[in-house]
């Protein structure tokens, strides 16, 4: 493909005859000749935010709207629309990119969210394809509350979930070689699991204080930075942290710590009352633990085995020793 924007003919083809809006919020949408989208709030909270998929080649139209979404349950919202850039490489076929965006289009129905603009653009800046994402959302306006020391840190699903889909996914040769064609396919499905708008939503009701999705530096690094940022201390036991078997095998065949990976699908909570959050997120089929507690001290510790560690703070991803 050529250096520039896709083409009018191009996007009306793969992309905009396909957008249904679906919110009513959306009053303005994507679409040709469009630079802006317009959305009413009315009395509720605007909630936004940013973030790139630079880590994988596949799946990333998923992981853009997963990513980008869980960012807004954070804040105990509901992720209403979104915007997208597409990095384009010059070696990329129109059919890549349609591939892409329905992917796109397709998680995007499975949130409820609506796509209503974005970028597009074919730049030998790039030697793989890159996106951007920015969500909006919105929440009640209501008073919440601060962490405080003795509140208990629970997390969704499994440690290292989004670093072992992205393994199965573009080291699948290598991967082979360590799981069985079954332990495979199910990583691989942990592409789809890589959402926590239903956490979030479930946090409302059950006096949580904080929300953090454990994205790069995995559960560990999302625990410190939810800490620090609370100028409290932690205590994290990590054998009470979930993990899969298949995830054990590719840590250890790579010679990585999973609870370090990176790991968006899991949802961090501090709250008051962990059994009756769990409870709630396990009615949701969402599995769920209590994986260790806030204290006054200002260091972060974990224990394993019954021994007790200083955590240092979080540096580069465990992913980037195995993705080049």
């Amino acid at each position: 493909m050529k250096d520039g924007k896709l083409s009018n003919e191009n996007l009306e083809k793969i992309l905009f005859n396909k957008i249904k809006i679906k919110n009513k919020e959306v009053m303005i949408g994507a679409g040709i000749g469009k630079d802006t989208a317009m959305l009413d709030f009315k009395n509720d909270l605007f909630i936004i935010s940013t973030d790139p998929i630079t880590g994988s080649k596949n799946g990333i139209g998923k992981l853009c709207v997963n990513i980008s979404c869980n960012d807004i349950a954070t804040a105990m919202a509901r992720p209403v629309a979104m915007m997208i850039t597409m990095l384009i490489p010059t070696y990329a076929k129109i059919k890549d990119v349609e591939e892409i965006i329905d992917e796109i289009l397709l998680t995007c129905d499975e949130n409820d969210v609506d796509l209503i603009g974005g970028h597009t653009e074919v730049t030998s800046s790039v030697n793989k394809f890159i996106l951007s994402g920015v969500c909006i959302g919105k929440k009640e306006k209501r008073k919440g509350s601060s962490p405080r020391a003795g509140d208990k840190i629970v997390m969704s699903k499994y440690a290292g979930l989004e670093g072992s889909a992205i393994a199965a996914l573009d080291l699948e040769e290598e991967i082979k070689k360590i799981l069985s064609d079954d332990e495979l396919k199910r990583m691989k499905e942990l592409i789809n699991h890589t959402n926590v708008i239903k956490e979030g939503l479930i946090a409302k009701d059950h006096e949580v204080s904080l929300l953090h999705d454990a994205t790069e530096g995995g559960v560990l690094g999302g625990v410190w930075e939810m800490a620090t940022n609370s100028d409290l201390g932690a205590v994290i036991n990590i054998d009470e942290i979930p993990i899969l078997n298949e995830t054990k095998k590719i840590a250890e065949h790579f010679d990585i710590d999973p609870y370090k990976l990176i790991s968006s699908g899991v949802m961090l909570f501090i709250t008051t009352k962990d059994k009756e959050l769990i409870e709630a997120l396990k009615k949701e089929n969402i599995p769920a633990n209590t994986i260790g507690y806030l204290t006054e001290e200002k260091e972060i510790y974990t224990i394993k085995n019954n021994k007790k560690e200083l955590l240092e703070p979080p540096k580069q991803d465990e992913l980037y020793k195995i993705i080049k």
